[in-house]
Order: C-alpha cells, then structure tokens, then sequence
C-alpha cells in the first residue's frame, strides 16, 4: 500500500501544499479529491517530498492545473525532482505549470506584486 501525505497551509493571498511519499495510482484519487477544494486561490504544490510519479500522478497535476484554469487562480510546483521534471516537460505540462525552485519563486508567479514589495526587491 502506497500513502501520501499532504499538509496545507493558508495565508493571506495564498495556499500552500506540501505533498510527501508516492503520488501513484492508489494515492491520487484522494489527492485530487483534496486539491480540488483548494483551487479556489492561487496555489503552490510543493512536490520535494514527493518519492514517486507514476502516469496517474502527472496526471493529478494536470487536472489540477486545469481546475485552477477553469477557476481563474494561478498554480506552480516546488521543488519537482529531474526526472519527473523532465517527463512533464517531455508531456508539455511545464507549459501550463511553472516548475520552480522555490516557494519565493513561485510567488512571485502567482501574486502580482505590490509597488512596496517591487520597491524593496530591487532595493535589494
């Protein structure tokens, strides 16, 4: 039996998840169930944790790539490991996901940004 685990975290403007153990053909129904709930904001899928892609796994992504489509949020993954990385950019998923390095990165896809913040980044 394969688990994965999924902690959620809300903040102001967004919502965080952080996936660990095997995304596979046992464990996804549940977590496309659960992420479904979530497209409701902008949404960072951080993926480091996760051990194990199988195709119902990358298929997750994509369904929940185009329910935050369909929603009008935004979505990016985390810290995706090389080689599912390189299958979603051989599947064309990189297209519609911005694959990150970092949960800063991936905000600043997600969230327009504020003249302050703008301001303060390039202070330095």
């Amino acid at each position: 039996m394969t688990a994965v685990d999924m902690v959620v975290f809300e903040s102001d403007r967004h919502t965080t998840v952080l996936l660990s153990g095997e995304l596979d053909r046992a464990s996804c129904p549940e977590v496309r169930s659960r992420l479904r709930e979530l497209v409701h904001r902008p949404l960072v899928l951080d993926v480091s944790g996760v051990e194990f892609f199988d195709a119902d796994g990358l298929r997750t992504l994509h369904q929940c790539a185009c329910s935050c489509q369909a929603k009008g949020t935004a979505l990016a993954l985390v810290g995706m490991r090389p080689f599912p990385a390189r299958l979603c950019r051989i599947l064309g998923l990189d297209k519609h996901i911005p694959m990150c390095e970092s949960t800063e990165e991936a905000l600043w896809c997600l969230l327009p940004r504020t003249d302050d913040e703008i301001r303060d980044w390039l202070s330095g």
